[in-house]
């Protein structure tokens, strides 16, 4: 899971898409289970190239050559994996690190560094990585076991190194489930899990890193490594595309590696820009100074109307969120930490001002209608959601009544206040997202309405990514995006404080252990039964409200081909190899 930068309904537009067509014959030349998955992640657009004999780019006369420019309203951070909490550093990162495994649009998981997808073997615990003998580093070496090996060690105890200085976002949960990384020979790694562990090959099949590049550095000084040249500098990679520079606040430029195990990208160049906000990314996809961009959902329609882009929708694995600073021990904010996280009244507040939202305005203002209101803390693509939890339908007589009932007064001035302290809070929210200022405005709005005062800080996004271990905010507004696994211990566990998306402080007993049973098992029906149960103590405790579930939305260059978008390859690209440009520029 990463901070995002900035059904069901779907069977139903899927027939009434159907009617439009000779139903019989296109289902016959798609086929059903195909056509619907295509539809959901794809959009009507895509089967409409299909059902009209369009050709796709594997067709065509591939050109070799040219560049690909994509907008991002945020800076990169850290190209390292496993520092990595944005998607603005993860879109980079994952062109220039191979995975041990990669995903499709739907999750399935595919071949990369490793040369199958592991089965879990008859003990339940092990994993065996055959690991591919024609990779080789953009310096010459060989990428071997040792590499995996080192990638895990760095990260996950039994290792030489001081894991924990190190200080990666996965060590709490690989400290917590790895028993043993070893390689029997230079192409083999097998991995034992201390129970069985469901989320493993989804959440860590780690990328390996170059242990000759970085091993003196965990060695040397393991409190530094996140502050080593090779972190924002990588010159010895192995994915599709190598770095070449980074210009700070401007754009990230990746060349090339003409010796990517899959083949050369038909691409000689990709380059990620950052521009001001999100209007500015669609007006650039207009006028053709970028190629690819998300695309802000009141700017849709009328993209449509632009000639030299492709619109490109699908279902987000991702949704918006206000998190709650609930640790009263937090010094840095100890007026919210108490609000929120007293053991007697925090939850009433919690649940108030969540009914003091209409989140319907936020998808019909904020998103024009792409998107739907979010009902529970799993996205809406995960297997596991369940709509068997508490609601919180718009309701400020609700909210004012368990605000009353919590102890907090209105006063002469129209705040609420208790024992002397006025409700007034901060709300933080990431520069560069139209969407979310917007968001935050409603919630302001609304929450003033019940008589909770609130003042707004816009920060850039790398200081908000910060505040995960800062923790110095009151009420945080952001999105999150989400992997195919329904595990929400990198947001939830008490174990991820201060490490991963927990910036909250949110402390559950129950909650912990259900997240530990829900990943000690490879059992899908048994899972999603422990998921219901985290959903309905999460939907009750609210340490952070849903509000939206987004829908992705994408702007891509009609010169770009095979630019094959989905809700779980947005960020793990090796497909990038496949796309090519019209123009050959």
């Amino acid at each position: 899971m990463r901070r995002e930068v900035p059904a069901d309904e779907g069977m139903e537009r899927f027939e009434r898409f159907l009617d439009e067509w000779s139903r019989r014959d296109f289902l016959r030349t798609v086929g059903g289970a195909v056509a619907f998955a295509a539809f959901m992640s794809g959009g009507a657009e895509l089967l409409a190239a299909c059902g009209a004999g369009g050709q796709t780019g594997q067709t065509q006369n591939v050109k070799k050559g040219g560049h690909v420019v994509e907008g991002s309203t945020s800076d990169p951070t850290i190209f390292t994996p496993g520092f990595i909490t944005d998607t603005a550093s993860s879109i980079p990162a994952q062109m220039m690190y191979e995975g041990l495994l990669n995903s499709k649009q739907d999750g399935t998981l595919t071949p990369g560094v490793a040369k199958a997808v592991p089965r879990v073997e008859s003990d339940g615990l092990t994993y065996r990585f055959d690991i591919r003998q024609d990779i080789t580093w953009s310096d010459g070496k060989p990428l071997t076991a040792d590499d995996v090996l080192f990638s895990y060690n760095i990260q996950s105890p039994g290792s030489p190194y001081n894991y924990r200085a190190i200080n990666t976002r996965n060590w709490p949960d690989l400290e917590q489930y790895i028993a043993s990384v070893t390689a029997p020979d230079k192409y083999t790694v097998v991995i034992k899990t201390k129970v069985p562990y469901g989320p493993f090959l989804t959440n860590y099949a780690l990328s390996p890193l170059p242990k000759h590049v970085m091993e003196q550095a965990a060695i040397s000084n393991p409190a530094d490594f996140k502050k080593q040249d090779f972190n924002t500098n990588p010159q010895v990679v192995n994915g599709v595309f190598l770095f070449d520079r980074w210009d700070r606040g401007a754009q990230v430029t990746l060349k090339a590696n003409p010796s990517y195990y899959l083949g050369r990208a038909h691409l000689d160049q990709y380059v990620i820009r950052t521009v001001s906000d999100s209007t500015a990314l669609v007006n650039q996809l207009k006028t053709g100074e970028l190629d690819v961009a998300t695309v802000l959902q009141s700017l849709w329609d009328d993209l449509g109307t632009a000639t030299n882009v492709k619109r490109v929708a699908f279902t987000s694995a991702g949704w918006y969120y206000f998190g709650y600073n609930m640790d009263p021990t937090n010094a840095k904010r100890p007026v919210s930490g108490k609000i929120f996280g007293d053991p007697a009244t925090g939850k009433q507040v919690r649940q108030a001002l969540y009914y003091a939202v209409d989140r319907q305005k936020m998808v019909d203002v904020v998103l024009f209608k792409q998107g739907v209101v979010a009902t529970s803390v799993e996205p809406r693509t995960s297997w596991a959601l369940t709509d068997q939890v508490p609601r919180y339908p718009f309701d400020p007589k609700k909210a004012a009544q368990l605000l009353d009932d919590a102890g907090w007064k209105l006063g002469s001035d129209g705040v609420r206040a208790k024992d002397g302290v006025r409700f007034n809070v901060e709300l933080v929210v990431q520069s560069g997202s139209v969407a979310l200022g917007q968001t935050t405005q409603i919630v302001a709005e609304q929450w003033r309405q019940v008589g909770v005062a609130t003042t707004q800080r816009t920060i850039s996004f790398p200081e908000f990514v910060n505040l995960d271990t800062t923790r110095d905010f009151d009420v945080m507004v952001g999105s999150i995006v989400s992997g195919v696994d329904p595990d929400l211990s990198q947001i939830y566990h008490s174990r991820i404080i201060g490490h991963g998306l927990n910036a909250m402080g949110y402390r559950s007993p129950r909650v912990d252990m259900l997240l530990d049973q829900a990943v000690a098992s490879v059992d899908q029906s048994k899972r999603k039964q422990l998921y219901v149960q985290v959903q309905q103590a999460l939907m009750e405790d609210v340490p952070s409200a849903m509000l939206v579930w987004p829908r992705s939305l994408y702007g891509v260059s009609a010169r770009v081909q095979n630019f094959n978008l989905g809700p779980f390859n947005r960020y793990g690209r090796p497909w990038l190899n496949q796309v090519w440009v019209s123009d050959g520029r």
